[in-house]
């Protein structure tokens, strides 16, 4: 039986740490529960008992100073796991507790019960109990009110429970409205700056332009026709990525080639700004991987390295990582500020410097990354220098 509880024990922990109660202040509500405990069975002591991993700590108690004492011969550990209210007559007598040391010394037990305290899926958590300095025993009358109360200790702690996870769904609503609003804001400003330009652009054109001016004209129009496109396309893609957990097409993908192919693929638009791109790839480096999405990723860390990157260099390394492998997109442009790295791989987030200077972006970038990296339980690391460049290093595990 000891063994089927240590091996039982694990689950037990988890189920009382769930409550996040253990350490935290006296609340009146258990206060009052162990003060009619004691009243209930005329005992001097009464205390709401939580069986720790090496410790028993009181959330509750009366006629006790101490808020915790060491598990081991304590009563609670064996009382959490009676069917029923446990007594125990005289300590001195049970070789159970006889050399105890809280009987031997303070505060002196000799009688001791204690109704279980039991979560909603069986697990013991405690007791309640009721503690005197001379032997005896409940009256049935006792005994009943006994589990009632401790009943109600166990409908404080899940009503205790409810009420953090609501608070906590509080902030997670608060902070979806803040999310939806800067969503708004930023697909307000990304969509009409284009657009707006569009609309210009033709108008002049209406008015007849010489072929030269028409052609610049039109040039731009494409470039902001692109721009639009691939907003769409990432608000399409973030919101797939969002809604559900992706189903990954996975196969011996060389991930040297990919990056290579990738890099290439953005050549005309860094050569457009002035920028080199610099492929560094062991060959080949093969990973259990979905290419498509791998593809997506890889592409955006690419148009991100371009856009916030006024001149230099944009690298891209590929190494073996045992039978994993890692991918760099390093760039020498604006940098990110410290501690903003990790707040950049939410969705809509953008850095302080990528809004000074006005750069233009949803901010989804990052995060359409993370979200396709974690789904092939790999994981992305972002290191930048402000005003020196960032590297983006994209770690898939072993297959």
């Amino acid at each position: 039986m000891l063994d089927l509880l240590d091996r039982r024990e694990p689950e037990r922990l988890a189920a009382l740490n769930s409550y996040d109660v253990l350490d935290t202040p006296r609340e009146r509500d258990f206060d009052d529960i162990a003060a009619l405990a004691a009243q209930l069975c005329d005992a001097p002591i009464a205390l709401v008992s939580l069986v720790d991993s090496d410790r028993q700590w009181f959330k509750a108690g009366v006629g006790l100073d101490v808020c915790q004492t060491a598990r081991e011969g304590s009563f609670c550990a064996y009382a959490m796991h009676s069917a029923d209210v446990m007594q125990v007559p005289d300590a001195l007598a049970d070789p159970r507790f006889a050399t105890s040391p809280l009987v031997l010394g303070a505060p002196h037990v000799r009688f001791y019960a204690g109704a279980p305290l039991v979560s909603p899926e069986g697990q013991p958590l405690g007791s309640l109990c009721v503690i005197d300095h001379r032997p005896r025993l409940l009256t049935p009358a006792q005994r009943q009110g006994l589990r009632t109360l401790a009943r109600h200790v166990m409908g404080q702690l899940e009503l205790r429970q409810y009420a953090r996870s609501a608070v906590a769904a509080n902030d997670r609503l608060r902070a979806a409205d803040r999310l939806k609003d800067e969503f708004i804001a930023r697909v307000n400003h990304e969509l009409r700056t284009p657009l707006t330009s569009i609309n210009g652009y033709l108008e002049a054109l209406e008015d007849g332009l010489p072929p030269a001016t028409a052609a610049t004209f039109l040039d731009r129009i494409r470039r902001n026709s692109d721009r639009l496109t691939s907003l769409v396309d990432d608000m399409l893609l973030a919101a797939e990525l969002g809604a559900r957990s992706i189903r990954l097409h996975r196969s011996a993908t060389d991930v040297s080639t990919l990056a290579r192919e990738v890099a290439a693929g953005n050549q005309v638009l860094a050569a457009a700004k002035g920028l080199r791109v610099v492929v560094d790839a062991e060959l080949p480096v093969i990973a259990c991987a979905d290419g498509h999405r791998l593809r997506q990723a890889l592409d955006r860390l690419l148009l991100n390295a371009v856009k916030f990157t006024p001149h230099g260099t944009i690298t891209v390394r590929v190494r073996a990582a045992g039978t994993g492998a890692i991918i760099e997109v390093a760039d020498t442009g604006i940098g990110i500020a410290p501690g903003e790295a990790a707040r950049l791989c939410e969705p809509f987030r953008r850095g302080a410097e990528a809004e000074r200077t006005e750069i233009p972006g949803a901010g989804l970038g990052l995060s359409i990354v993370r979200a396709i990296v974690e789904q092939h339980g790999g994981a992305v690391e972002v290191r930048s220098v402000l005003g020196e460049g960032t590297t983006v290093a994209v770690t898939l595990p072993a297959a």
